[in-house]
């Protein structure tokens, strides 16, 4: 059985990987070409490519003989991680350091450093980064952090001020971040992250359909007629492309002997299964992340209602229901359409907002409306 080209899984980058505008090679150049530090926002709705984008632009980068790269997982250990391969990239020794800073010794326990606010450790450390960037500067390097997920945890909060400390010094470090767009929604009063409201965003775009349509095309050997029905299934969410060429595939390779290129049967048999999985794995969490009161935003725009409708729906003034309409098109699940009127941005997800009212379906989420 042949290898399935299509990855459904999060943060993988997949084999058939379609970068719309050549935005990788954009960011990858702009990192290169850039003679000071910085960072970048990229984020997006669950699903939209964030992680896979950000892994292909490190994958180039780690092509430049100039470039070290430094991944970070955001829990606990990320700070003692950052400063550890720091160390490593740099080549300074702990001593070296020690003295530059006035220090004879400091305890560390497993690397584990003090990044509280003020604390005289805290500021050591950031002197002992310093350092080390130093030296990558002048061994004519620059360092590409990675962190996928970013959120208001004291972690990030401490590697901002760090990473603040090294901009202000014309250091050559970056930063490569992803998150979902309730971070900037939930931080703008958040002095200790200005800095990842300061980021530059690459916020995720659809894909584009004539690039999918090709790419199907060319995999299962269709007529473009079936190539561009499966894009309309799929609305641009790379996601949704992943999980609907992984499903055909292996309905596919059941009946390729006996029927050589995929067709319109093929597809009607994995449509209800390319739904649930869709559901299931991507709009279950969407919707079980939002407030009750953004739920029942999306809930009450259902059937194409106007803002007055809905905010009748909803038992709350235009102005009030407007602020909910704002929030779901920064969260990419609706757009703007006719005046007064939005629609739903991903696929089916309208079939998957009616079922959370179907308390027969396993997506019934028990909303109490006043």
């Amino acid at each position: 059985m042949a290898k399935n080209p299509f990855n459904p899984t999060f943060g993988d980058v997949p084999k058939i990987y379609i970068d719309t505008d050549q935005r990788a090679d954009k960011l990858v150049n702009k990192i290169k070409e850039s003679d000071f530090a910085r960072s970048f926002f990229i984020t997006g709705v669950r699903g939209s490519g964030k992680t896979s984008f950000m892994t292909q632009v490190e994958h180039e980068l780690n092509k430049d003989k100039h470039c070290q790269c430094i991944d970070l997982v955001n829990d606990a250990s990320l700070l003692n991680s950052f400063i550890s391969q720091l160390s490593n990239i740099s080549q300074t020794k702990w001593q070296q350091i020690f003295s530059q800073i006035g220090l004879s010794s400091i305890k560390f326990k497993d690397l584990s450093f003090d990044f509280k606010s003020g604390s005289s450790n805290g500021n050591e450390i950031a002197k002992a980064a310093r350092i080390m960037m130093d030296h990558v500067k002048k061994n004519n390097q620059y360092v590409l952090v990675i962190i996928d997920e970013v959120d208001n945890s004291e972690q990030i909060r401490s590697f901002a001020q760090i990473f603040n400390e090294l901009k202000r010094h014309n250091l050559p470090i970056f930063v490569l971040m992803t998150g979902l767009p309730d971070l900037v929604m939930d931080i703008q009063n958040e002095k200790k992250l200005t800095f990842l409201l300061r980021s530059e965003k690459e916020v995720m775009t659809p894909l584009q359909n004539s690039n999918m349509a090709i790419a199907y095309r060319s995999v299962f050997h269709c007529d473009m007629e079936v190539a561009q029905k499966m894009t309309k299934m799929v609305k641009g969410y790379s996601f949704a492309f992943q999980l609907l060429g992984y499903c055909a595939f292996e309905q596919w390779e059941e009946t390729k002997d006996a029927v050589p290129k995929f067709g319109d049967e093929q597809l009607s048999k994995i449509t209800e299964l390319y739904k649930m999985k869709l559901f299931d794995e991507s709009y279950n969490k969407i919707f079980a992340d939002l407030s009750e009161m953004d739920q029942k935003y999306l809930i009450a725009v259902l059937g194409n209602k106007a803002l007055k409708d809905v905010a009748k729906r909803l038992e709350v003034n235009s102005s009030y229901a407007s602020q909910y309409r704002r929030r779901a098109i920064a969260r990419h699940l609706v757009q703007p359409a006719s005046y007064g009127h939005v629609q739903y941005v991903l696929p089916f997800f309208n079939e998957f907002v009616q079922s959370t009212q179907d308390p027969n379906s396993i997506y019934f989420y028990d909303i109490e409306w006043h």
